[in-house]
């Protein structure tokens, strides 16, 4: 779908604008935009995530690559490896103080893109089976402890209702559900200098171990399963997007619930962490209006502007540092914790090979949760995968 926005005048720069959100809640932004910037005109597209990736390949490779464009965080690696995005280090130095996830944009030491919004998991809980299993509604786990403690409790209440809700049947997601704890542990999955697997270290063998231990008080589903599970009370804990709290209220608003960090692994250890998934905004080699470009992904970014694309959202996060402390999120408590959460939120390696990476650690979780190897051979399996991987591209 092409939409031209703006009335302004013919002559001047006719930018060219591909991203992913829904015209009505982008559109006014962009509005905004052309009308501080009347010598400009914004031409926007709207992609899918089906077929965006393809989309931007051909054009690239056409030569009809717009002028600024929304890439998911994990395809920034492979394109600024093949070299068709601009190098912008110098032109946001500025910046880098006041957003996160700058290594997602980063690729040799040189930045390709702005991080713009971004995306985490929380644990979401079921207030009314906390109270029937015994447990303080008010009072999330904060631990691995404490979460296997409230799974199991709920669990034993039985009659189709389950403790907790592991994904299943969904290769892509599951390492976004077990990474939390590994990294949270002190786990991590390449070297700091990407040219090393490190998957199989004890921090995450011993994550993988507890993971597999909430199996058995677990519905074992896709993800929209369990969503709807949890919206039928079925449900007691689950670790879920920020889509929940649109559709919640307007499918059960007479569902008690609450949202917490995702649990560490004790009190004096480890930290809350997440998976993180960041939107970011680049501009090509070959891109004709580079300086308009980067003038409106600034404004993109600009604290009103992005909390504004994210209140009507609800799916993701500014990318903004703070964020949490804006009079938004500290009225509305259950999207703050959101922001919270991204504050010690991982995204994956920037590493150009990562679809293939990822391919490896999911086989190996799955592997692990069916049982049809131990944690411990999972993840060695996985680790010399990753590292023939990692070393191929290094070759």
């Amino acid at each position: 779908m092409l939409v031209n926005l703006g009335c302004g005048q013919e002559k001047g720069a006719r930018l060219t604008f591909w991203q992913f959100w829904p015209s009505e809640i982008i559109t006014p932004i962009i509005t905004e935009f052309e009308k501080a910037n009347p010598g400009v005109k914004v031409e926007m597209q709207q992609l899918t995530w089906q077929n965006g990736f393809e989309k931007i390949v051909a054009a690239v490779s056409s030569g009809t690559q717009p002028d600024l464009c929304e890439l998911g965080s994990t395809w920034v690696p492979r394109f600024a490896a093949d070299g068709v995005l601009s190098d912008i280090t110098s032109e946001v130095k500025d910046l880098r103080e006041s957003y996160l996830f700058w290594d997602s944009c980063t690729l040799d030491g040189k930045i390709y893109g702005i991080p713009w919004v971004a995306g985490t998991r929380v644990l979401f809980y079921n207030k009314r089976l906390f109270e029937r299993a015994g447990l303080d509604p008010e009072i999330p786990p904060r631990t691995w402890e404490e979460l296997i403690d409230c799974a199991d409790r709920i669990h034993a209440l039985g009659k189709d209702v389950y403790g907790f809700g592991m994904n299943a049947g969904e290769r892509y997601i599951l390492y976004k559900k077990f990474m939390p704890f590994a990294w949270g542990s002190g786990g991590d999955i390449l070297s700091d200098d990407l040219a090393h697997s490190v998957f199989s270290s004890k921090e995450n063998v011993d994550a993988l171990h507890f993971y597999c231990s909430l199996r058995d008080v677990s519905l074992m589903e896709k993800q929209d399963v369990l969503d709807m599970a949890f919206k039928q009370g079925k449900l007691g804990l689950q670790i879920s997007g920020g889509w929940n709290l649109r559709t919640i209220p307007s499918d059960v608003p007479e569902l008690e619930f609450g949202v917490a960090l995702v649990p560490k692994r004790a009190l004096d250890r480890g930290f809350h962490a997440s998976f993180a998934g960041s939107e970011v905004l680049v501009t090509f080699v070959k891109s004709k209006h580079k300086r308009e470009a980067l003038k409106l992904a600034r404004f993109l970014i600009s604290k009103g502007n992005v909390i504004s694309l994210c209140r009507s959202a609800k799916s993701v996060q500014p990318a903004l540092k703070g964020a949490e402390n804006d009079p938004y999120y500290e009225s509305h408590p259950l999207e703050r914790v959101f922001v919270i959460q991204l504050g010690t939120a991982v995204p994956p390696p920037p590493h150009p090979s990562w679809v293939e990476i990822e391919e490896a650690i999911n086989t190996a979780i799955e592997e692990a949760i069916y049982e049809i190897r131990s944690p411990e051979d999972a993840l060695a399996e996985a680790d010399r995968k990753i590292e023939r991987i990692v070393s191929r591209a290094d070759g």
